[in-house]
């Protein structure tokens, strides 16, 4: 609280706690109370004071943050140290208060509590008004569009984006959990479809780059494109069984595969390109069959894995 607002409350209290000492007489319980403006506007503060006096042996509290101040809210408050003479004590508060009604005249009458072993009682101070500064003097049933006194204003207006967190959250978890669900159900079926693409995938590509090559050989041989076409062969076998084939010999390669067929196009395949034979293209031909039947094999497995 800013310093001169608290000496303000300090001796606003003192003065209205001396004010009704100086009027009290008896051992009875005053209240006293009131708004210390006569006007308020939509949504501002006011303050409203609250006094009493009562015998000093009596336990007495004021409305605190809890109490019902409606139509009124409660913005904050200051208490008045208490005071006693002869017998006496004087409690003073001063509460500020805003209201958001639109009722012209308002009124408040705060009670204090005097706590018995058993429950307490009430003394109310007599009710004070305050008016409420109206903007708008007259509001008519019903106003066209046309009439109205609104100003035009098309300029853009940039707005910030708000992420409701909350529900980022539940909505990515819900798909989480969906997905892991999908998964457990339909996994192994997901994985399969895939790698079935991808084998067939990978087949065609395969079955393009050798039959070109293989078309280059028939147009002009040379040992060097017929040993590009092995390699074609070799990359594509290393890929589809999981084997090193092309850091394999011949002779490793039929002692991996003992197919009688593949010996004799393995070895002519050598022989055109270490030994300068042309007669290469059945070979190359076979092994693109060759190719072919592992192909197929491999798709069945996949398929009954």
């Amino acid at each position: 609280m800013d310093r001169r607002i608290f000496w303000v409350n300090y001796f606003l209290g003192i003065l209205l706690s001396f004010f009704f000492c100086t009027h009290a007489t008896g051992q009875k319980i005053t209240v006293h109370s009131g708004f210390l403006t006569d006007s308020v506007g939509i949504g501002e503060q006011t303050r409203y004071y609250l006094v009493a006096r009562y015998p000093s042996k009596l336990n007495v509290l004021f409305p605190d943050s809890t109490y019902d101040f409606k139509p009124f809210e409660l913005e904050k408050k200051y208490f008045a140290p208490t005071k006693t003479t002869d017998s006496l004590s004087y409690d003073s508060a001063v509460y500020y208060l805003s209201t958001f009604d639109v009722s012209s005249l308002q009124s408040l009458a705060l009670p204090v509590f005097v706590v018995n072993r058993k429950d307490s009682v009430l003394f109310y101070a007599e009710a004070d008004s305050i008016k409420l500064i109206e903007l708008v003097h007259h509001v008519p049933d019903s106003l066209s569009a046309d009439k109205l006194p609104l100003k035009m204003n098309t300029a853009y207006q940039k707005v910030s984006f708000l992420i409701n967190y909350p529900i980022v959250v539940i909505i990515s978890t819900g798909l989480l959990i969906t997905l892991l669900v999908l998964l457990l159900i339909f996994g192994k079926r997901i994985r399969k479809h895939f790698k079935l693409r991808k084998l067939r995938k990978n087949h065609q590509k395969f079955l393009e780059t050798y039959t070109l090559q293989l078309s280059g050989i028939k147009k002009a041989f040379s040992p060097s494109t017929a040993e590009s076409v092995l390699i074609t062969w070799k990359k594509y076998l290393e890929q589809l069984e999981a084997k090193p084939y092309t850091k394999f010999t011949t002779r490793e390669i039929l002692s991996m595969d003992g197919n009688g067929n593949l010996n004799r196009d393995l070895n002519a395949i050598d022989k055109a390109i270490y030994g300068h034979d042309s007669q290469v293209e059945v070979p190359l031909e076979n092994l693109r069959n060759d190719a072919v039947e592992k192909f197929l094999r491999k798709l069945e497995e996949v398929k009954h894995g």
